[in-house]
């Protein structure tokens, strides 16, 4: 008796078991056969930024060396927040990436009182492209050329002078509100929908300052449209020379940055990720996009690795973090 029923247990658990069997060799198959269809990277950010340059410059490199078409998909609102968000949702399957920004990965986590998803939880770290310097302009208009014009002007009238950043929560916003503390002014922060519109009331002279990358103030700044007064990195950049760092413009110790990368959902298979990493590096070592980039006067990162780049992501964030809940400045 004790036997048969030893025997019935032993045929429930296989019985149990035969409709599992299938799902490892599936699993396996859809990482071997990645990608099967057409990539959605979304930039949650909308068209005409530094990230969206840099995105539309890696998706033509990589549907390329992937067979498959990269498509850029911007989804702007919330400081990012809505574009990572629709990414987090997606089918963990490689098909859908985000390229976003230390904003939604870090400076919004310090900034919002809530947020939709969990950045380290819910997104797998993928790859690092570049770092992005920020450079303070005001309209030239203004006739202002230094930072000690600019200050004694916003000094002078306490409360009424504001700037623009192309939303709450992203690099341009934390930088300037920690380059007004800093400073000891009294300013107002307006977000923007982008960096187009905040640079658009810039020139109209709306604002009395604003930060971006050099490949979005450059251009304008050598149409004699902005005024570049510092850049916010230890070194003067190539892409403007003339320009001093705030050392040498009399704030020492500030500066401000921010980067992009590439991020999948979380639980996307580990292979499909390591092929998006080797197809994310070697759209960055191609001496054509190289020098793309470097005209945008932002700096490729090193080839990481996946492991890499989790870990400098994570120094990031606990960097950030605490740094941003300093403010005090909280959004719903």
């Amino acid at each position: 008796m004790q036997k048969t029923s030893s025997s019935r247990r032993t045929l429930l658990k296989a019985t149990t078991l035969l409709p599992l069997m299938p799902i490892a060799p599936l699993a396996a198959q859809t990482a071997s056969q990645w990608p099967r269809q057409s990539i959605r990277m979304v930039v949650p950010f909308p068209p005409g930024g530094n990230t969206d340059l840099v995105a539309r410059i890696l998706a033509k490199s990589m549907a390329a060396d992937l067979g498959q078409s990269v498509v850029i998909d911007n989804r702007g609102g919330a400081g990012g927040n809505i574009g990572v968000d629709n990414v987090v949702k997606a089918a963990p399957d490689g098909h859908t990436l985000a390229y976003s920004t230390l904003s939604t990965y870090a400076l919004n986590v310090g900034l919002y009182k809530s947020l939709p998803f969990d950045p380290l939880k819910d997104l797998a770290p993928v790859a690092m492209t570049v770092e992005v310097p920020l450079v303070l302009v005001v309209p030239a208009s203004s006739g202002i050329r230094t930072l000690a014009e600019l200050l004694a002007q916003l000094k002078s009238q306490p409360g009424k002078f504001s700037y623009g950043s192309a939303g709450s929560g992203t690099s341009s916003h934390i930088a300037c509100h920690l380059f007004s503390r800093m400073a000891d002014v009294d300013v107002q922060h307006i977000p923007y929908k982008g960096t187009g519109p905040a640079m658009t009331d810039l020139i109209a002279g709306l604002l009395a300052f604003g930060m971006d990358a050099p490949s979005v103030v450059a251009p304008l700044v050598q149409a004699g449209r902005l005024n570049a007064i510092a850049v916010a990195v230890p070194k003067r950049m190539r892409a403007l020379p003339q320009v001093p760092t705030f050392d040498e413009a009399g704030l020492k110790g500030f500066l401000a940055y921010s980067w992009n990368a590439v991020w999948a959902p979380a639980g996307t298979p580990a292979d499909v990720l390591d092929r998006i990493n080797a197809s994310v590096n070697k759209a960055m070592a191609d001496p054509v996009n190289a020098k793309q980039i470097d005209d945008a006067g932002v700096v490729a990162y090193p080839r990481m690795s996946r492991a890499e780049v989790d870990r400098f992501m994570r120094k990031e964030y606990e960097t950030w973090v605490p740094l941003v809940r300093a403010m005090k400045v909280t959004l719903e």
